[in-house]
Parts: C-alpha cells; sequence; structure tokens
C-alpha cells in the first residue's frame, strides 16, 4: 500500500530534509508523477477519495516514528469533498489527533477560498486546529484575499508560475510580498545553483526537486532510518 503514493521532499535551502508532499501514484509512471497523481485523482469518485484518504492515513501512521523522530512535516492534498469527509468524521479526526506533523494543503481551486475564514468549510478545519498550506499559488484559481486572511502555516508557488518569474528582477518582490502573510514558502521546481541562490536570499523555508526526485515513500524511510 505504501507505493500507492508518491512523497515530493521538500528541504530547507542549505539541504536539510524538513517534509514531503504525499500524492497518489500512477502504478508504473515514474517521469511525470505530478501529472500523473492529478489525473488519476481527478477520476476518482466520491467514496473513492475517502478510501483514498483513510489509506494516506493509515500510510502516515505507519510510518509516524519516523516522522516524529526526524521533526518532518507531511502536507496531504484534501479538496472540497475530503474537506467535507474530514469535518463531519470523528474517525478520521481520531486519527489526524494522533499525527500532529500532518498539514493539509488546500490548492487555488478550492470552491470559494477567497472567502477565507468567512467559508464555512474552511473555518471547520480552522476550528479543528488543523494546519493549513496553500497550495499552487499563481496557478491563476484564486486571489490574495484568502493569503491575507493569515490561516495559512506554508503557501506553495505553482510550479509553472516559478519558473516563469524566478529570473525576472520583480521575483523577491513578489516572495517579500507574500511572506508577509505567510512566513513558510515552498518552491517546486528548482532547477539550479543560481536559482536556489535566489531563493536563499529571498528567505525561502523550503524548497523541492534540487536536492532529491519524488519516490516511494517506503524509500525515502529507509534512506533516513
Amino acid at each position: 500500500m505504501t507505493n500507492e503514493f508518491i512523497c515530493a521532499p521538500i528541504h530547507a535551502p542549505d539541504g536539510e530534509l524538513i517534509g514531503v508532499d504525499l500524492s497518489l501514484c500512477a502504478e508504473s509512471e515514474w517521469q511525470d508523477e505530478r501529472a500523473a497523481a492529478r489525473g488519476s485523482y481527478s477520476q476518482l469518485s466520491f467514496t473513492e477519495k475517502e478510501g483514498l484518504l483513510f489509506r494516506q492515513l493509515l500510510v502516515v501512521e505507519q510510518h509516524a516514528d519516523f516522522f516524529l523522530g526526524n521533526n518532518l512535516v507531511c502536507g496531504i492534498n484534501i479538496d472540497f469533498h475530503l474537506a467535507r469527509i474530514i469535518t463531519g468524521s470523528q474517525v478520521i479526526q481520531q486519527i489526524l489527533s494522533q499525527l500532529p506533523f500532518i498539514r493539509l494543503k488546500l490548492s487555488e481551486k478550492f470552491p470559494n477560498l477567497h472567502d477565507g475564514p468567512e467559508n464555512p468549510l474552511i473555518r471547520s478545519l480552522i476550528a479543528l486546529q488543523y494546519r493549513l498550506w496553500l497550495d499552487d499559488l499563481g496557478a491563476g484559481f484564486g486571489n490574495l484575499h484568502a493569503l491575507q486572511s493569515r490561516i495559512f502555516e506554508a503557501v506553495k508557488l505553482d510550479r509553472r508560475f516559478y519558473l516563469k518569474n524566478v529570473g525576472k528582477a520583480f521575483f523577491p518582490v513578489i516572495i517579500n510580498k507574500i511572506s508577509q502573510y505567510s512566513e513558510r514558502i515552498i518552491i517546486e521546481g528548482v532547477e539550479s545553483k543560481q536559482q536556489l541562490e535566489t531563493l536563499r536570499a529571498c528567505h525561502i523555508w523550503g524548497v523541492q526537486g534540487y536536492y532529491e526526485p519524488a519516490m516511494p515513500l517506503n524509500c525515502l524511510t529507509r534512506g533516513l532510518g
């Protein structure tokens, strides 16, 4: 079951592992894991999504000592349906209470995300004391209102948005603006040492893709175990 998921390691700019993103994996496609994961996920029914969430939590629970022992966080994507399941299921809430290192990631596509804490579902997640991340900022589906509400512990830039703008003079200005509302910014798609130095100068919290590629979770835990 562990190999059903891939994890994308998150490193500090100095190379220290600080967390992972966990997502669904196509069984044999590894070259474009993000597209494969999203394509597979979009085809799932409500019941299948619920089952997937349970399996993700079980996998993470099996590796809880790894996360706790290495002081790592684990990001899990949730959409509107999964948010409803979480807020309505005492069983899932009990599991999550035992996994304090889990972070729930909301994308810009999350319905009425721009309402921030005024969104009843988001307000319920906050009331349950879950730590939220904003995923894919800059993908073009939302605005800054949700970010400005300061409800997100971390913000992850959209990969294409990052690659399009990292070499431009105003990129540090963008990062500085985002950091006013969330001190933890994650950048995916870092391709060179020069980019890494730019991000270090911007005080980025985490990077993905530069130090290690995505891999099965059990491969990562064996490597650090």
